[in-house]
């Protein structure tokens, strides 16, 4: 089906939607993602996007506006559903899910295994829906940017495969052929070290990983981008409000330390007096948030590193507002 009517209006390409695509068929139930892809006159690279709710609620339906910007900025976008860590009885966590949530359950690595899938199946997949998936960026927010940067972080999902995850746990059941790395990676208000975070049983984290941080500290760093962290993760643009309460800012500061200390390319926004979703109520209206006047004050933290020999090429021409501009100059300099 098409949509951006709004678009079209505007000069702008049409975008083709398709809702409910089944990328992975898992015990737990079906698994699918939403693809948003302009009809431009060369096929459009592709940004996977990971939706938050605190690993337990929302759906892929949480997400800026994709339609919208598929066609301002000629990129393909696949809005993914992952797995989402069920609730025990007795348990009072701090978030409450829909009942009506209709998305399977899992504890992790489900999750990074059902969104690494997704971008196996979207590579295999992308002559068929009209997309370039040979460079692919990745962008999340909250829990979606914890899974986005795991994705980003972790070559290969068989990276986790150990004495805690045996080869079983982490088996490669979709596109197995295809690559599941990411050339980029866009964060909002992310966790990135489970080991940072207070220890709480009824924890959200603890219903993700099946028990409290402490009494799996393997489980716990497994799960943390941070200790994935190598030379060769991708380039990364991350944007965090200083007033979090959620999520501390220290989970972007510390990932962003750790990316600049390997060499790899890093731009960290620091948004005064924001707290997490930017204080909005939805991923859709985060951005908005972002856009709206007055603009929040905000610091800027970036790195760049070249070879000996060439010229570095900077994540970002100018130093554009956090929102919108700033995301899709990113994407350009980083998939395009």
């Amino acid at each position: 089906m098409t949509g951006a009517d709004a678009a079209e209006r505007e000069g702008l390409p049409s975008v083709r939607i398709e809702k409910g695509v089944t990328y992975a068929q898992r015990d737990a139930g079906a698994m699918k993602l939403d693809l948003y892809v302009p009809e431009t006159d060369r096929k459009p690279p592709l940004c996977v996007y990971v939706h938050g709710g605190g690993w337990v609620m929302e759906t892929r339906e949480n997400a800026p506006d994709l339609d919208r910007y598929a066609a301002e900025w000629s990129v393909a976008f696949a809005s993914v559903s992952y797995r989402l860590a069920p609730i025990p009885a007795g348990a009072d966590p701090e978030f409450r899910p829909d009942p009506d949530n209709p998305t399977p359950n899992g504890i992790f690595p489900d999750q990074i295994l059902d969104v690494k899938a997704a971008i196996r199946w979207l590579r295999a997949n992308a002559g068929t829906y009209g997309f370039d998936a040979g460079d692919i960026a990745v962008w999340g927010a909250s829990s979606g940017g914890h899974l986005a940067s795991l994705a980003a972080t972790l070559e290969d999902v068989a990276d986790l495969e150990g004495e805690t995850y045996p080869t079983q746990a982490v088996e490669k059941q979709v596109a197995p052929e295809r690559s599941g790395a990411v050339q980029a990676l866009v964060a909002w208000y992310p966790v990135m070290d489970f080991r940072n975070l207070p220890d709480r049983p009824d924890s959200v984290e603890s219903l993700l990983l099946g028990g409290p941080i402490a009494e799996n500290p393997e489980r716990a760093r497994l799960a943390s981008p941070q200790a994935h962290a190598t030379p060769d993760s991708p380039p990364t643009l991350l944007m965090h409000g200083r007033s979090d309460e959620v999520v501390p800012i220290g989970q972007s500061r510390r990932f962003y330390d750790a990316l600049t200390e390997r060499g790899v390319d890093a731009t960290l926004y620091e948004l005064d007096e924001r707290g997490h979703v930017f204080d909005q109520t939805s991923e859709r209206s985060a951005m908005d948030g972002l856009t709206n006047e007055p603009r929040p004050g905000q610091a800027v933290l970036a790195s760049a590193h070249d070879e000996e020999g060439s010229t570095a090429e900077v994540l970002l021409d100018t130093v554009p507002p956090a929102g919108p501009d700033a995301i899709e100059q990113f994407l350009r300099r980083t998939i395009h």
